[in-house]
């Protein structure tokens, strides 16, 4: 066999493995700063105020993906009432090695959720929560974040703060929530609620209260206050200030609830107050069991969540 004849055959072997070689390079380079990315970011503050802190970390995926599998996950936030925390016993997060601006987690495990007490004296206030499965996902644009996506599957909810009703209960068969940033300083807001249950220690009415369907479509206005805070440079507590010092609002084109027996579709806008609560009015068409359409409102107070039928002169949104 002829030399030019081995280079013919050997040669794209060769640069196959060349090429092999250099993007195990490449990816163990991606999998290593992201491993001391995450390392760097333990134990600190990954936007003013939040605190990221893990027990555990394990990085793998190679030869196309990086996946960073941490245990003992906490985001916590101190406040002047004491602190406010998510954990979870298992976070995954995954991307692509060639393209770190798509980003997908999922959390698996129990979650807790802890705020400080209601009254100074009492215990803290917990709830717990287990899905079936927990998936978001997120797109970045300019280290920015431009787009996010959450899906539960089968997500159960109960209050486990010491002493508490044990029909203090929430599940559903489905929870998404989508949020898409716009050039027109908006984010549209799309949420949907499929079979809701809440317990009776939740309901007015003290039993159980079904909700085939919540459907909520929406713009949150004035989104370039929240910029800092999507680029991780701005607390949580000061782009809800800096947004409703620009007069931004939740303006609602479509809540759809659905009842066993009736449903309505609510329009109006939800805002923040001085206190940092939701404030505002939905109203619209309530139907039951084919009946005439009666007005029908919700309310967003200090006080919480309060429906009620109107008088029929209300005025429509």
């Amino acid at each position: 066999m002829s030399y030019s004849s081995r280079i013919f055959i050997y040669g794209p072997v060769g640069l196959l493995l060349l090429i092999v070689v250099l993007y195990s390079v490449f990816w163990r380079v991606q999998a290593d700063t992201l491993s001391a990315r995450l390392d760097r970011a333990n134990g600190g503050e990954v936007i003013p105020g939040i605190t990221f802190a893990f027990a555990g970390k394990t990085v793998g995926g190679y030869p196309f993906r990086l996946d960073a599998v941490l245990s003992g996950v906490t985001f916590s936030y101190q406040g002047a009432e004491g602190e406010t925390a998510w954990r979870t016993e298992e976070l995954a997060l995954h991307s692509l090695s060639y393209n770190l601006d798509r980003y997908i987690l999922e959390v698996t495990g129990l979650q807790s959720f802890s705020r400080p007490p209601a009254t100074q004296g009492s215990v803290p206030r917990l709830i717990y929560a287990t899905p079936a499965i927990a998936r978001a996902s997120a797109i970045l644009n300019n280290g920015r974040l431009a787009r996010f996506d959450l899906d539960l599957w089968e997500p159960q909810a109960k209050d486990a703060t010491q002493g508490a009703d044990p029909k203090r209960s929430l599940s559903a068969d489905r929870a998404q929530l989508h949020l898409l940033a716009r050039p027109d300083n908006t984010i549209d807001v799309a949420a949907q609620i499929n079979n809701a249950r809440i317990g009776a220690g939740y309901a007015a009415a003290n039993a159980e209260l079904v909700l085939p369907l919540i459907d909520l479509r929406a713009k949150l206005t004035e989104s370039s206050a929240l910029e800092g805070l999507a680029a991780g440079k701005m607390s949580v507590a000061d782009a809800a200030q800096a947004w409703r010092e620009r007069m931004g609002e939740l303006d609602v084109s479509d809540l759809t609830l659905n009842w066993p027996d009736a449903r309505a579709g609510l329009k109006g806008e939800v805002a923040i107050d001085q206190t940092g609560r939701a404030s505002g009015r939905l109203q619209g068409d309530r139907v039951q069991n084919g009946k005439t359409p009666v007005r029908f409102g919700l309310t967003l107070d200090s006080g919480g969540i309060h429906t009620a039928a109107l008088p029929a002169s209300a005025a429509r949104p």
